[in-house]
């Protein structure tokens, strides 16, 4: 992967593009009140159905519910994988794509992420895109990318558009877009690169799907991780209220000691620095391992000229691949 690449000329274009077409500025800032809202979609202008067959409906960017988050207007979790402790303002890398296997109707998931974090103890700001596999959430069993995040100044998270926050702004590639096709087991190997990164300009965190910037968390939305991170995951996840005692798959479903081909990985593992800049995080600030290595292990790591950083990661859980 090419290091110490400039991060902001793309996305500073998408973002005068979003906020500057109808000649307006947009502005953010935090409120103590609280307040709970129903989410209505309205002024829907067109409707367009992608190529695999999913079907949604176009607003005007502004109309979009992230305008309405009130701060705007101013389970159990385990994890396998790599950990970087330090400051950064952006991560990024390329995701080995599978579908984890999780039982039909179930409320559990499993996903293929990268979270960045800030603050401490209760009062933690994150916001994470990926792969999931969440029947509950998307009505199947496919991967699909998805956003989330975690306000710590009000205790509450939220996925997708379930809740203000997020601003979409690509027309065809975005939250529950399916990501296909999946990885073959001994076979071809699929990759998918998911980048998130503070815009120093706007303060605004973009998300960018394979170098498309897609959408992002005004800098307002938070408050711990409004100017930076101190902490990103790259790795698995798998999460709900059965994900400890019967345990769902995570990446290819296999052990990390099967290697490249039959394990999920993630390489090319960046960090953006205080002047933009994508590059391989220092290994003296990574650690890697797993939550529980009975179901799910972490290993293979390695640095190198070609992929970069690198991590395979995975597991049966409770099921069988």
């Amino acid at each position: 992967t090419m290091k110490g690449t400039q991060a902001i000329s793309v996305t500073l274009l998408m973002s005068f593009l979003v906020l500057a077409t109808r000649g307006k500025d947009v502005r953010y800032r935090r409120q103590e009140e609280d307040s709970t809202q129903i989410l209505t979609y309205q002024g829907v202008n067109k409707t367009i159905q992608m190529e695999d067959g999913d079907v949604y409906d176009c607003i005007d960017v502004y109309k979009q519910p992230a305008f309405n988050h009130p701060l705007l207007k101013d389970h159990k979790i385990q994890r396998a994988g790599l950990r970087y402790i330090g400051d950064l303002f952006g991560a990024r890398a390329l995701i080995n794509v599978w579908e984890p296997k999780v039982n039909k109707g179930s409320q559990d998931y499993s996903s293929l992420w990268i979270d960045i974090e800030n603050g401490g103890g209760q009062h933690t700001d994150r916001m994470g895109a990926g792969l999931r596999v969440s029947p509950t959430l998307s009505g199947d069993a496919f991967s699909r990318f998805h956003v989330a995040w975690y306000d710590g100044y009000s205790k509450k998270s939220c996925v997708d558009f379930r809740c203000p926050g997020y601003v979409q702004v690509h027309h065809n590639v975005g939250p529950g877009t399916r990501i296909q096709p999946s990885s073959v087991y001994g076979g071809l190997q699929k990759v998918v690169d998911i980048q998130i990164f503070k815009e120093p300009t706007s303060g605004h965190w973009w998300v960018s799907v394979n170098k498309m910037p897609i959408g992002y968390w005004p800098g307002g939305l938070f408050e711990f991780i409004r100017y930076k991170g101190d902490f990103a995951f790259w790795g698995g996840q798998v999460e709900g209220p059965t994900a400890a005692s019967n345990s769902l798959q995570m990446g290819s479903g296999h052990f990390a000691s099967e290697g490249f081909g039959k394990v999920a990985f993630i390489e090319g593992i960046d960090i953006a620095d205080h002047k933009g800049r994508f590059v391989t995080p220092d290994k003296s600030r990574v650690e890697h391992g797993s939550s529980d290595h009975s179901r799910y292990t972490a290993g293979g790591f390695e640095v190198s000229k070609y992929i970069g950083m690198r991590i395979f990661y995975g597991g049966p859980g409770s099921m069988r691949a």
